[in-house]
C-alpha cells in the first residue's frame, strides 16, 4: 500500500493525519465501526443498549480480547482511554467529551456506561477506531503520553501488529496471531510503501508495486487513465463527506473583515477550480457545509447567487476592507497532496488577478500544523476536512470557538457566540429535520461571515489490483483489512 510520508506519530491516544490513521486502523480498534451504508455495527463493542432519553449507553465488551502483547482487554482500558487520553489529546474526541461532560463507569470487566449531560445524535459514530481507538491502561497509566515509546511502537488489539518502521522507507505490519476474530485477518502482513511524489505513487500501482492506493493519495488527473484501464478494481464515490476550503485568518491583517473575505469569495471561479483540480470528481463549492449532507443544507442561498465569479466586485470589496494593491498575501499548503497544490496555485492566481501579492508557502505537515494551529502563522491555508459520518464530528471543529489552539481545530480565529450556540443545539437535536433547520440557521450566518471559503467537494476513487478481494467492508476505505485476502 502507498502512503505519501511518514506519520508523525501513531499513537492512538491522538488525532492524525489521514496517513497515521490509516496505519492505526489496522492496529487499533474502536467499540463501534459504519458498514458501507454508515450504520453502526459492534467491534469491540459486542452489544449496546440507550436510555429512552439518548442520555445513557451501556456496552457490553467483547470476552478473551487480548492485547498484542497478551494482556487481557477489559472495560478499564475503555474508561481510561476517554478519561485520561482522548479527553485531553484527541481533538475531535476532546470536544465531544468536554461538551457532554462525558461520565464512564465500568460495573464489572466486561461492561462500561457513558453517561451524557445531554442526548448527542452521533455518539455512536464517534466511538469508531477514527474517533476513538482504544489504547491500553497498562502501557500508558502514570506516564507522559507524548513521550511514550507506545506512540512509536503501538500495541493495539487489531487485526495487525506493527512489525518495522523504517522512516522515509516503509512500515510493515504482521498479522495478529491471537486476535479475537480469528481466523482473520487474512492477510500475512501489510507494507505501507513511503511515496511523497504523486507521480511515484501512480507508477508504484500501475507496475503492481503497491496494490491498493486510497483515492487521498492519488492526483485526480490521473484518476480517469487509471479507472478506464481495465487494470484495477475502483470504489467510486464510497467515502464519507468531505470538501476542500480555504480558510482565512480572520485575526491577521488581510482577512479581519468580512468584507476581505467576501472578496476572496467573488474572486475565485469555483467551478473552473473543481474542474481542474478534481477532473471529474469534484463539485464546486456552496457553501458553510458543503453538499455532502443534503439534510442540513439550504440550497436556495448559496454561493452560486451570494458570491458568482466577479473579480471586479472583489476589487470593490477589497476597497471597502481598505485592503490596499499590492498586499502581501501568504498561501499555507501541504506540499505532499496533488489537489492541495494544485488548488493554492489557483488561488494564486486569482488574487494576483484583483490586484493582490499572493506568496506560496508550501511546508511538510510537520511545520504546517504548528504553523496553523498554534501560532496561526497564515493568511490563507488551503485544507481538506472530512465529515467522519456526521457534521457535528468533522464539520463543527471548523467554527466553533477555540480559545485553546487545539490541533485541528477552528484555526481561522473566527468566533460567535450565535454560531456556538447554535451548533451546540444541533449537536443534542436527535431528529434529523430539526437538526437540518438549525444547521440552515447557522448556514446563512457563516456564509456571510465567511471565515472560509468552501472550494470544491471531494468525490474520489480508491482503486486496487484484482487480486484482492473483501475491500471495502467499511464506508472508510481505512478500515476492516481485516476482511481482505489476496490470491496467490
Amino acid at each position: 500500500m502507498a502512503l505519501d510520508a511518514d506519520p508523525e506519530s501513531l499513537s492512538g491516544a491522538e488525532g492524525g493525519k489521514y496517513n497515521a490513521e490509516d496505519v492505526k486502523a489496522k492496529i487499533f480498534e474502536g467499540l463501534v465501526w459504519l458498514d458501507p451504508e454508515s450504520v453502526e455495527k459492534p467491534l469491540l463493542a459486542s452489544s449496546w443498549s440507550v436510555s429512552d432519553d439518548g442520555k445513557l449507553y451501556t456496552f457490553k465488551l467483547r470476552e478473551n480480547v487480548k492485547w498484542h502483547d497478551g494482556t487481557p482487554f477489559t472495560s478499564a482500558d475503555v474508561k481510561f482511554t476517554f478519561d485520561e487520553a482522548l479527553s485531553k489529546y484527541h481533538p475531535r474526541a476532546a470536544s465531544m467529551i468536554e461538551r457532554l461532560d462525558l461520565k464512564v463507569e465500568t460495573p464489572d470487566p466486561v461492561t462500561v456506561t457513558f453517561e451524557l449531560n445531554q442526548s448527542y445524535a452521533p455518539f455512536l459514530r464517534q466511538l469508531t477506531v477514527m474517533d476513538a481507538p482504544i489504547i491500553p491502561a497498562h502501557l500508558y497509566r502514570d506516564t507522559d503520553f507524548r513521550t511514550n515509546a507506545a506512540n512509536q511502537n503501538p500495541v493495539g488489539t487489531g487485526p495487525f501488529k506493527l512489525s518495522e518502521w523504517n522512516r522515509g522507507l516503509n512500515i510493515t505490519l504482521e498479522r495478529n496471531p491471537d486476535h479475537w476474530a480469528a481466523p482473520k485477518p487474512y492477510l500475512d502482513r501489510i507494507i505501507y510503501q513511503i511515496i511523497p511524489q504523486p507521480a511515484g505513487r501512480v507508477a508504484a500501482l500501475e507496475t503492481g508495486e503497491i496494490d491498493f492506493a486510497a483515492d487521498y493519495y492519488l492526483a485526480k488527473t490521473d484518476l480517469p487513465r487509471l479507472m478506464d484501464s481495465g487494470q484495477f478494481q475502483v470504489r467510486e464515490g464510497g467515502s464519507l463527506p468531505a470538501f476542500y476550503l480555504a480558510k482565512m485568518n480572520t485575526t491577521g491583517p488581510v482577512f479581519a473583515t468580512k468584507e476581505a473575505r467576501q472578496a476572496l469569495a467573488f474572486a475565485v471561479d469555483r467551478r473552473r477550480m473543481a474542474q481542474q483540480v478534481m477532473n471529474r470528481f469534484g463539485r464546486p463549492g456552496i457553501g458553510a457545509w458543503g453538499d455532502g449532507f443534503p439534510w442540513m443544507v439550504d440550497r436556495e442561498v448559496n454561493y452560486e447567487t451570494l458570491y458568482p465569479y466577479d473579480p471586479e466586485k472583489a476589487k470593490e470589496m477589497l476597497a471597502k476592507a481598505d485592503i490596499k494593491p499590492g498586499t502581501t498575501v501568504r498561501i499555507l499548503y501541504e506540499a505532499t497532496r496533488p489537489q492541495i497544490v494544485t488548488t493554492a496555485q489557483l488561488i494564486r492566481e486569482s488574487l494576483a488577478t484583483i490586484g493582490l501579492d499572493p506568496v506560496l508557502e508550501p511546508v511538510e505537515n510537520t511545520v504546517l500544523v504548528p504553523r496553523l494551529y498554534e501560532r496561526r502563522d497564515f493568511d490563507i491555508a488551503i485544507l481538506s476536512y472530512f465529515s467522519s459520518g456526521d457534521p457535528a464530528i468533522g464539520y463543527h471543529r471548523l467554527y466553533l470557538t477555540n480559545t485553546a489552539n487545539a490541533i485541528n481545530t477552528n484555526a481561522s480565529g473566527y468566533s460567535n457566540p450565535e454560531i456556538d450556540e447554535l451548533l451546540n443545539k444541533a449537536t443534542a437535536e436527535l431528529d434529523r429535520e430539526k437538526r437540518g433547520e438549525i444547521y440552515r440557521q447557522a448556514q446563512h450566518i457563516l456564509d456571510q461571515d465567511l471565515p472560509l471559503l468552501d472550494l470544491f467537494e471531494g468525490q474520489g476513487a480508491d482503486l486496487a489490483a484484482k487480486t484482492l478481494h473483501g475491500l471495502f467492508a467499511s464506508v472508510d476505505a481505512r478500515a476492516r483489512w481485516d476482511e481482505v485476502w489476496m490470491e496467490q
